[in-house]
């Protein structure tokens, strides 16, 4: 009969290759505030001391249920031994607070207090690779009070501090200045943190950094008046199933002209519009993965076409194995069951996106004597923008030059066609950076311009102001209602 031999892993390979499984500063920060709001915590304080490199530490604090000395020592062992995991859960496998801690340090405390008695246990990485044992330090009372920002615990009736030292990743990336690198990597968690929590924010957990109240960021706008918001459909994955039952509701974002600073901010910056398009996916309330549409649509047309599109699906922990969710709560994988489903809620998306872009589009395939810009097609198929020579606008200004003249300022348009800057214009207005105002110089020359071309059509056509005004805001640039008041406002005066 086969021999049952204990294999034991060497607990300082093991230890550092978990350390490599690909957390990053703003998911490993948010894989220990998942033990937090797991745990109750109503408050949760992350602390970086900004102004004392002789003491660098990162701590987080919440005020949830708290462990005594048993139940913390189980919760430092790799592979966390539970009683299961409730629906509600947002851990899983029993490695988020050790991997995703050492992933950034190699000295983590843990500190809890329950029943009026704080117990404290720390992972020293040196230690373990020094004595190669799996030894976990249980801290006696007077070491507890030199564990960095403990007095926060003792301050609260109940709760757990998570506290991380020497930054050795931090100190290779940085090349030695830890804490501006760090401070900039708190600063890229906070929007991390802001979205992928924003649920919890908003029915009432505060999450803050040094003391500032984190808000939560918003990525569908549902408040805003001109979002369109669809209904929710719920579908089981397993059919007969009912603890596989997920939810799937799509949102169209308002046309970027309708946002106002405000809103922006809510979205998480300008930035978020476009790149935040796609799926939301939430596991028990938590964000896991977004800003993505899992290659379920074309990728022939350019993506500033669905940035409006949004689509939130929420999913039980039950179904973690069939979304493929990994330790990092990170990625997420579509099951096979509903995959032509969300095809077909994607394709809804993108159509309604595409023409929310398209709606606000002034210009036309053909030219439009009254605009002075048009638009064509190449002989590639490809939009074509030009200056029409044969707008009213044009036609009035070559009408005062003679024949050889006015071929020379054609010539001279259609370079000038040419050169439109496509690229830079496009970077400008993703980014809400073009002006769309007329400054003052630019209003009184298109005035002066303006009343020259009522009177000449008010002598050529013998008709009433009215009805030459009326004619002169057919075409453009007079068409915009604060050129044509000036007009207006000129021709009265005169």
């Amino acid at each position: 009969m086969a021999k049952k031999i204990e294999n034991v892993p060497s607990p300082n390979i093991l230890m550092n290759s978990m350390r490599s499984i690909g957390y990053s500063f703003k998911t490993a920060l948010a894989d220990i505030i998942d033990n937090s709001i797991s745990a109750g915590a109503k408050n949760i304080k992350i602390f970086l001391p900004v102004n004392d490199d002789g003491n660098l530490y990162l701590s987080i604090l919440d005020d949830g249920e708290g462990m005594n000395n048993v139940e913390l020592f189980n919760a430092m062992k790799y592979g966390s031994p539970r009683e299961g995991y409730g629906v509600n859960d947002l851990g899983r496998f029993g490695l988020g607070l050790k991997s995703a801690s050492l992933s950034q340090c190699k000295v983590l405390t843990v500190a809890s207090k329950k029943n009026h008695v704080i117990s404290c246990f720390q992972w020293d990485l040196d230690e373990v690779e020094r004595t190669k044992k799996w030894n976990c330090k249980e801290l006696e009372s007077f070491e507890i009070d030199f564990v960095p920002n403990i007095q926060s615990l003792k301050n609260f009736q109940k709760g757990t501090i998570v506290v991380w030292q020497d930054f050795d990743v931090a100190y290779k990336k940085s090349e030695g200045f830890v804490l501006p690198y760090l401070s900039e990597q708190l600063d890229i968690a906070s929007d991390h943190l802001r979205l992928v929590f924003q649920r919890f924010i908003n029915n009432g957990i505060t999450i803050s950094i040094n003391g500032h109240v984190l808000d939560a960021i918003d990525p569908f706008l549902e408040k805003h008046p001109k979002t369109d918001i669809k209904t929710p459909s719920s579908f089981r994955v397993i059919k007969d199933d009912p603890s596989t039952e997920i939810t799937v509701q799509s949102f169209i974002l308002p046309h970027q002209n309708d946002l106002s600073n405000e809103d922006i901010e809510k979205l998480g910056g300008m930035d978020e519009l476009r790149e935040g398009q796609g799926f939301y996916i939430y596991r028990n309330n938590r964000l896991i993965i977004y800003g993505t549409w899992f290659r379920l649509s074309s990728q022939n047309l350019s993506s500033e076409l669905y940035k409006y599109g949004r689509i939130k699906i929420d999913i039980p922990n039950s179904l973690d194995d069939m979304w493929e969710i990994d330790i990092k709560k990170q990625n997420a994988v579509i099951p096979k069951q509903i995959l032509n489903l969300l095809k077909k809620k994607v394709a809804d998306v993108k159509r309604s996106s595409t023409r929310k872009v398209e709606k606000r589009t002034k210009l036309s395939y053909g030219e439009d004597p009254n605009k002075i810009w048009n638009k064509g097609l190449s002989r590639n198929e490809k939009d074509r923008y030009y200056i029409n020579p044969n707008s009213t606008f044009v036609l009035n200004f070559l009408n005062q030059f003679e024949d050889k003249d006015r071929s020379k300022i054609l010539r001279f348009i259609e370079v000038i066609s040419s050169s439109l800057p496509f690229d830079d214009i496009y970077n400008s207005v993703c980014n809400k950076k073009n002006e769309t105002q007329l400054s003052e110089e630019q209003l009184d020359t298109l005035v002066m311009v303006g009343v020259s071309m009522f009177e000449q059509i008010r002598q050529i056509r013998q008709c009433t102001n009215e009805k030459a005004f009326e004619t002169l805001c057919q075409t453009e640039p007079f068409n915009s209602e604060v050129v044509s008041a000036k007009v207006w406002e000129r021709v009265n005066h005169d």
